[in-house]
């Protein structure tokens, strides 16, 4: 659990929509992709795991496997 202090918990957003966060934070959400959920007055933050950190959530399942099926699919989506 990150602790923060007074004043560290306020981010800026700059003239691009961009918002930075703090190492801390960065630190406990290495992810680099999020979900925005807009609800009400308030603006949350949900990391998307990657494929790597999904690997071995499903049984059974060879991520060399997944990979080369994935990229014969999408070579031929491409090419159709």
């Amino acid at each position: 659990m990150i602790k923060i202090t007074k004043g560290q918990n306020v981010v800026v957003m700059d003239a691009f929509g961009r918002v930075m966060l703090s190492k801390a934070v960065r630190k406990q959400f290495p992810a680099r992709k999020f979900e925005v959920l807009v609800k009400k007055e308030e603006i949350r933050l949900k990391p998307i795991k990657t494929l790597d950190e999904l690997f071995g959530t499903l049984p059974k399942i060879s991520m060399v496997e997944f990979r080369k099926k994935h990229d014969e699919e999408a070579k031929h989506e491409h090419t159709s």
